[in-house]
Order: C-alpha cells, then sequence, then structure tokens
C-alpha cells in the first residue's frame, strides 16, 4: 500500500482477487480437498489465511486510507469489492477449507459494510461460479496425467462440462466478473453495500 500511494496517491476502489482456489496444492503436495476427516490442518489453516485473512488485511489497510479522504461530489469515499465464491452459498462435498474460508467473506463483507456506511465507503462482494481461465491447478495436472490426455485437452473436457452444467448453456469468462465489479464501482452503485452478487449463468440462485 506505500508504494502503490507513494506512486498513484490514495486508492478510491480495492478489489480484493487473489485467492487459493479448490484444488490446489502446497509444494509438499497436501490438497485443501477431500473428505472434512482427511483435511490436512496445516493446509486447511492456510486456505483461511489466504482466502480470509488476506482479504481483511487488504480491506482494512485500504479503509483505513479511504476513511481519510475527501468526500467526492456524491459523498462517497471510497468502494471496496471482495472476491467470495458460489461456494461461500453452498457448501459442496470435499470443499471444507475453501468454502469455509469464502462463506467467512460474505460475513466480512457484511460486517465491513454496516461499520464504514458512515464514512461513506460501499463494501460488496462478487460471488463467480466456475471461470474460464488459464490458471493451472496440480488436481487437472494430476487428472490430466490419469486419464492420459495433454492438460490442454483435459481442460477443454472440465470447460465443455461445465457449459453444460450451467442453466445459460457456458461456462463464465473473466469479463463477466469483471463487469460486475466495474458496476459495483460505478456511479451506479453508489447506494448499494454489503451485498453479494453472483455470476454464474444460473448456477445457483441465492
Amino acid at each position: 500500500f506505500e508504494k502503490a500511494r507513494a506512486a498513484h496517491g490514495q486508492e478510491r476502489l480495492t478489489v480484493n482477487c487473489a485467492g487459493i482456489a479448490t484444488g490446489m496444492k502446497t509444494v509438499s503436495r497436501k490438497k485443501d480437498t477431500g473428505e472434512i476427516k482427511a483435511h490436512d490442518m496445516a493446509q486447511f489453516e492456510r486456505t483461511v489465511r489466504v482466502n480470509l485473512f488476506g482479504t481483511f488485511r487488504v480491506l482494512s489497510q485500504s479503509a483505513a486510507g479511504m476513511v481519510t479522504l475527501e468526500p467526492m461530489a456524491d459523498g462517497e469515499r471510497g468502494l471496496i469489492v471482495n472476491t467470495a465464491s458460489v461456494a461461500a452459498q453452498d457448501g459442496q462435498i470435499g470443499q471444507a477449507a475453501y468454502s469455509a474460508s469464502k462463506f467467512a467473506v460474505l460475513g466480512l463483507t457484511q460486517a465491513s459494510a454496516m461499520d464504514l456506511a458512515k464514512h461513506q465507503i460501499t463494501v460488496n462482494a462478487v460471488c463467480p461460479g466456475p471461470i474460464n481461465t488459464d490458471r493451472l491447478s496440480y488436481w487437472e495436472q494430476d487428472r490430466a496425467q490419469q486419464q492420459g490426455v495433454s492438460l490442454e485437452e483435459f481442460r477443454g473436457q472440465i470447460v465443455e462440462t461445465a457449459g453444460q452444467n450451467t442453466p445459460m448453456g457456458r461456462i463464465a469468462e473473466p469479463s463477466d466478473v469483471a463487469n460486475m465489479v466495474a458496476f459495483l464501482a460505478s456511479e451506479d452503485a453508489s447506494f448499494i453495500t454489503g451485498q453479494a452478487y453472483n455470476v454464474n449463468g444460473g448456477l445457483l440462485f441465492h
């Protein structure tokens, strides 16, 4: 934050979008997925630290700077958008660590929105479903090897299956999520705070 502010000044918009995705493994190859009785405690804690504690640290640091700003023409001082997940609203088998951390992000979003409303700072969240990105997880690599196909071929299968399971018939693109973030960062959303928006093509209603 110090380096960014020195180069660009105090931010008015912060998007929390980093995290550990389901199916990733550490260097030690310990998974954050699997039945709850088999979860590795160290990796469970790491998932929560990145997805929840990381979001908290960025949010709190950004809010501390935003409250010092002079209000804009519409009275607003700043906007914060957290990235949650469909897993934040619908617990899924084998994803206890990921779902727990993302459920907590929604609680953090709502509580922070209440705390910061008096400062005219909005806090909202986006909840994406499966996204067609080039993120390569160890899970995808392992499954591709098991099936004897290339990583690209396996990812193509995942994208096709995700599209078939989505009411709108396709997997989400990064731009679908970016468009929601852009809306929440616009003047049109200046009276929206503490909300969580699904971007999943009808995969989950909540």
